[in-house]
């Protein structure tokens, strides 16, 4: 898959609910999320282990994306995999975790992008986009959502974040 990505911190995560509503984005609900990184040669990994709050139903699942670190919209390609895809695909992977990631996401949906509001355990509060360029989307079309959607949140954010959360 490839999406198209954004991600700064958030300052005000009230009037960012009050824009979701504005872009007409639809809540979809609230995930526990825990994320453990481990070094691939190219590209990140992650196992994440994520349960619905409301409804305390749970999953794994490994992913694997590859960006480039920018503070503006990029791109990004990503897969999800299961333990028996990860073993083909790294069947050498030293299985230890550089890093784990804690967080309570709020996810918002607008069309295809995803609105993420991130409360990352010793980190703070986030704001992610998401457009996801699925099978036939144009990237372009998807791009020029995310951006008007930056423009929209920007009262409600504070400084671009370049990285993965696993880096700062």
């Amino acid at each position: 898959m490839r999406n198209i990505e954004f991600k700064s911190e958030l300052r005000n995560i009230d009037l960012a609910r009050a824009i979701c509503y504005v872009v007409n984005a639809h809540r979809i609900g609230v995930l526990l999320q825990t994320d453990e990184y481990l070094i691939v040669p190219e590209g990140r990994l992650k196992r994440r282990i994520e349960r619905d709050e409301q409804t305390g139903s749970a999953r794994e699942e490994w992913i694997w994306y590859d960006r480039v670190d920018r503070t503006t919209a990029c791109s990004s390609r990503w897969t999800r995999l299961d333990e028996q895809q990860v073993a083909v695909r790294w069947p050498n992977l030293e299985r230890r975790i550089t890093r784990v990631i804690v967080k309570r996401r709020e996810f918002w949906r607008a069309e295809n992008i995803r609105i993420h509001f991130d409360a990352v355990a010793g980190l703070g509060t986030y704001f992610e986009l998401e457009g996801v360029v699925g099978i036939g989307d144009d990237p372009a079309e998807t791009r020029l959502k995310v951006g008007t959607l930056i423009d929209k949140f920007r009262p409600a954010l504070g400084e671009a974040v370049s990285g993965s959360y696993a880096d700062l």
